[in-house]
């Protein structure tokens, strides 16, 4: 399925969005609160991580495809 450059970048800044919401949650629950463990911690670094490099590559320009 090909989107176009439009529905790319609402769904990049969707994926930007959740992972706000997950760097909060993290702030929050784990540093501030201390109401989530390690292992939680983690899982919604990598999750925020991984988010970001799918916005990132759905930003990317329609021609290039990382050759």
């Amino acid at each position: 399925m090909r989107f176009n450059k439009d529905q790319r970048e609402g769904l990049a800044k969707v994926c930007d969005n959740l992972a706000t919401a997950l760097m909060l949650a993290v702030i929050l629950g784990g540093w501030v609160e201390e109401k989530i463990g390690v292992a939680a911690i983690g899982n919604l670094l990598l999750s925020s991580v991984g988010l970001v490099t799918l916005a990132t590559v759905l930003r990317r320009k329609e021609g290039h495809h990382g050759d």
